[in-house]
Formats: structure tokens, C-alpha cells, sequence
């Protein structure tokens, strides 16, 4: 039972990290790459689906799913994982095996090269978003396996603050997507503009730092961490890119912000039962 919490525990963990440096790495490359150019360019339109289309903007939800195989995948490859550099290993297999030995005519893999018609430019268009996101996951994934049962109360703290604005961040993603689509707006790369993704950094922020702090309980802290949110994106929509939406302002911190209770909650049941299994492993020693 004990094994089969762990596995669970490890898979759950792989998800989302894997979802979080995906939305990450996705956000930035795709900015700096200059995606929605080239998904316009001859061939490469034909093989790939519009920038700009549902597909790509349900893409970061599909990448649960991609998640949860690899954890399932990965499970048994957890001692190895674990060793001194195993997230390198793990990396170099993501790049060996999946990346540029992929055993399909994948883009930026060998066999892309060979049998597929886009242009060889384009192969390394992609490549420096897929190498950064499996680094980076490869690294969270080893620290969480090197780290556990030997992570202090201040790491703990920091590790899950940080956490809490990934997700605060993500839950603002999803209320834009859904926004989006409630209006019939076109999901487009402008939409994905820096600066309108800028108006969710504030909030983030807003999270890490509430979370450190200790003198406020969680009703406190959801409570200032809707009102400040609303209050930078008044302030922002307002005096930065001049498009305000009221009704955007005072609805869109509600997902997120429940999202970090529940993230909160979670976190309480978790240390009230290492507390209780302390105190049983206690009374049983004595």
C-alpha cells in the first residue's frame, strides 16, 4: 500500500512538472522563436495545424495527459534517477531517444531530416524549447526524489511557494483561454502578446510572498490575494494597455484564487498527517 502511495505520489509529481515547465518553456520560445511566423511558411503550414487554432490552444491541457505517461514511465527508472547526476542522465535520454533519435520524421530529430519535406531551418526553430523543457524537468524531477524526506521546513516552504504561483499562474492561463472562447475572441499569437501576459505577473508574485508570510491564516490570504489581484489588473488594463474590462477584473481572480486554497488545504492535510504519523511513531518508541 505504502509503495502503491508513492508510485501515485511520483506519477502526480511528474505531471506536473512536466505541465509546468511545458506552459513555461511554451510561453517564452515561443515569443522568442517567433512560432506564429513560421507556422505560416510553406510546408510547415501543411504539416502543422493553425498557431492560432484550438488545437494549440488546448495543448497545454492534452499535456496532462503526456504527463501522466511519463510518470507512469518513469516509475520504474526511480534509482536511477535518483543517482548523483541522474537528471542528466534523464535529459540525454530525452535527447538521444526522444528528441534527435525519435523514431519518427519528427521536426528537429534525425529522421525529420531525412524523410520530411520542411525546410532544415525549421528543425531547429523548436529545438531550443525542447531541449530547455526537458532540462528543466529532467532537474525538478531529480531534486524531488534527491529532496524527499530530507527537505527542511524552509525548503519545504519555499519549494511549495513557489509552486503556488505556478499554479496561480496557470489558473490565470485557463481564465484567458475561456474567456476567449466565451466571447468568440480568436485565439491568436497576439493574444499571447508580453504585454498581456504581463498582467498575471503581479498576482503571481502577490501569491509567492503571501505564502511566506505566517501572521496571516489561509482565509487572509486568499481574501488579499483576490483583492490585490484585482486591484494590479484595474491598474494595469487601465494605465498599461489601455483596454479595461471590469467584468474581467472582478471574475478572473476567482479560479485562480480557489485554486490556491485548495492548494493550501492540500498542503494542511499533508502536514497534519506527518504530524500525526510523528506522534504515533513516538508514542510507539516509547
Amino acid at each position: 500500500m505504502e509503495k502503491t502511495k508513492k508510485a501515485l505520489s511520483f506519477v502526480l509529481y511528474v505531471t506536473f512538472a512536466h505541465c509546468i515547465t511545458y506552459f513555461i518553456c511554451g510561453m517564452i520560445f515561443s515569443q522568442l522563436m517567433g512560432y506564429s511566423e513560421w507556422w505560416k511558411q510553406p510546408v510547415v503550414c501543411d504539416y502543422f495545424r493553425t498557431f492560432d487554432g484550438s488545437a494549440s490552444a488546448a495543448g497545454p491541457f492534452i499535456q496532462i495527459i503526456r504527463g501522466l505517461l511519463f510518470g507512469l514511465v518513469l516509475i520504474p527508472l526511480v534509482d536511477f534517477i535518483r543517482q548523483k547526476s541522474g537528471w542528466l542522465k534523464l535529459w540525454i535520454l530525452f535527447l538521444g531517444i526522444g528528441i534527435i533519435g525519435a523514431p519518427a520524421a519528427a521536426p528537429s530529430s534525425i529522421e525529420g531530416v531525412v524523410y520530411s519535406k520542411l525546410p532544415f531551418a525549421f528543425h531547429f526553430v523548436g529545438l531550443p524549447e525542447i531541449c530547455g523543457q526537458t532540462l528543466l524537468f529532467s532537474v525538478l524531477v531529480h531534486r524531488q526524489l534527491t529532496l524527499s524526506g530530507k527537505k527542511s521546513e524552509k525548503s519545504i516552504k519555499l519549494l511549495r511557494a513557489f509552486y503556488s504561483a505556478i499554479i496561480v499562474f496557470m489558473g490565470y492561463a485557463l481564465v484567458s483561454i475561456v474567456f476567449a472562447l466565451v466571447q468568440n475572441v480568436p485565439i491568436e499569437s497576439g493574444s499571447a502578446d508580453i504585454r498581456v501576459l504581463a498582467q498575471f505577473f503581479p498576482p503571481v508574485i502577490f501569491a509567492f510572498v503571501l505564502w511566506l508570510i505566517k501572521r496571516f491564516n489561509w482565509a487572509v490570504k486568499v481574501m488579499v490575494l483576490y483583492i490585490l489581484s484585482a486591484i494590479s489588473f484595474l491598474i494595469y488594463q487601465g494605465w498599461v494597455i489601455n483596454d479595461l474590462n471590469l467584468f474581467y477584473v472582478f471574475v478572473a481572480p476567482i479560479i485562480p484564487t480557489a485554486i490556491y486554497f485548495l492548494f493550501i488545504k492540500i498542503c494542511e492535510r499533508k502536514d497534519e498527517k506527518k504530524l500525526k504519523d510523528s506522534e504515533k511513531s513516538d508514542i510507539i518508541e516509547e
